[in-house]
């Protein structure tokens, strides 16, 4: 028997598998933030815009992550 009479939306449910595993910069509505987390130590980046993000992040993994080059 049906008990649950509620169509899903199928737009909501494609957003949601799309964006499932995404791991790139993802925007905190609420924070008004960026955030990230390093692809090569897994540390949690912040930053107001997306430009700042880019140097936040090409400054933590050459030289606090890697050692430099």
């Amino acid at each position: 028997m049906i008990n649950n009479m509620e169509i899903p939306d199928p737009f909501a449910t494609f957003v949601a598998h799309k964006y499932a595993n995404f791991k790139g910069m993802t925007y905190d509505f609420f924070g008004k933030e960026w955030r990230l987390k390093a692809a090569c130590c897994g540390e949690e980046l912040y930053a107001p815009n997306k430009k700042t993000m880019n140097k936040i992040r090409l400054y933590h993994t050459r030289n606090e992550c890697l050692g430099g080059y």
